[in-house]
Order: C-alpha cells, then structure tokens, then sequence
C-alpha cells in the first residue's frame, strides 16, 4: 500500500526501508454536482489532505528524507509556508534526525504549532517566503544541514511523481484529459510529468498527455 507501491519507479535501492508515515492511496472523489454545475461529465478530486501530515508535500519529504538518510544526513533545513514545513518535520521525526524550519511570521498558527509538535526547530521571519529561503541556505552553509528547499535537491520531486502514478492507476491506466493544480513550488507539476513520460516510455499507457494548469 501507500506510495511505495510503486518503488521500482522511484530511486530506492533493492533492500532500501524507506522512511514512510504511510503516505499514498489518497482518495480520487467524484465531484458530481460541480461538475454539473460548471458543464463537466467527468471532473475529479485527488485529496491530498489524506496524507499524514495534511498535503501532498508528504510524498516529497517521504521520498527526499529517505534518500538524504540513506546518504548520511543527520540534519535538515527548510523555508516554508506552512505545509512543506510540516512535512519536513515529521519525516525528520520519524527518522530520529534533526530538522531546522523558517517561516514567515504571517505562517498559520496551526502549522506552526506541527511544526513545533513534531519537534523541530522554528524560527519566524518578519518577511516572505524568499527571505526564509536565504536564511535556509546561510543556515546549511554554517552548519552543514541538509537544505531541502524545491528544486534544491532531486528527491522531492521523485516523490511528487507517485501522485502521477497513483491517479492514472485510479483512472484505470488513463492519463486525465486535464489536471488543475495549486502548484506552491512547482515539484508536483514536475514530478507527474515525469511519472507521464516514464509510464509511456514503459508502454503501460497510452494516448495523449494531460494539459496541466498551475494554480497559484
């Protein structure tokens, strides 16, 4: 079950336990009556909130705490909004390693109150997101902590590229006619291309790539 049902299209050596919170298999909801409403017969709802920590960010830190870990990272560090935060934290948490987090001042106080929960580090900036970027990066610089910031490392978006996998194994082995997605950093667009590519490349789908829309 979970994510890592697909682990021989993710970046896991053959007898490699990854570091997992049970993330995956999230449920695909059909959305009858606003398809009606808006003029769609086929419109769908991935919930991501299912995960463990609450989005779809738990598939990338799942994956990217893994691989970090298994190379010999003992500590990391992370600008956040909220959620990637979250993330970050728990999957440190549950690999008994050390996790620094950023956030603006602004940040809802639930998060912050996970982020804090699952043990963690927190510092809030009187800023915006950019500004906690370059602390997270001054921050692993001095101390040799592992940034995990998007697109600074590969990982990440190798997890993202499970929900590509997961929905199209929904849909029957069909790639959707469209996905709307609140793109944050942009690795969940770029994992489910990747995941598209890879499944057509191994001929278990066929026809033509979805049309992706960035939500921002």
């Amino acid at each position: 079950r979970g994510m890592f049902r697909f682990r021989k299209f993710l970046p896991l050596l053959a007898d490699e336990a990854p570091v997992t919170l049970g993330e995956g298999d999230t449920p695909l909801l059909e959305l009858q009556r606003t398809g009606q409403e808006l003029g769609f017969t086929d419109l769908w709802l991935k919930d991501e909130g299912a995960n463990p920590t609450g989005s779809y960010k738990s598939r990338g830190m799942a994956m990217a705490v893994t691989r970090a870990v298994a190379g010999g990272a003992r500590s990391f560090v992370v600008p956040t909004a909220g959620n990637a935060g979250v993330a970050l934290a728990a999957y440190a948490a549950r690999a008994g390693v050390h996790a620094q987090v950023y956030a603006p001042v602004s940040t809802p106080p639930t998060l912050l109150a996970q982020i804090r929960l699952f043990g963690a580090d927190l510092e809030l900036l009187d800023g915006h997101i950019g500004d906690c970027g370059a602390a997270a990066l001054d921050y692993a610089r001095s101390t040799g902590a592992f940034p995990m910031s998007t697109l600074r490392e590969p990982y990440r978006i190798e997890g993202k590229k499970t929900l590509g996998l997961e929905l199209v194994r929904q849909l029957g082995w069909k790639f959707p006619d469209a996905i709307l997605y609140p793109a944050g950093g942009g690795t969940g667009l770029i994992g489910m291309w990747l995941a598209f590519a890879e499944l057509l490349r191994a001929g278990w789908v066929t026809g033509s790539l979805p049309r992706l829309y960035a939500i921002q």
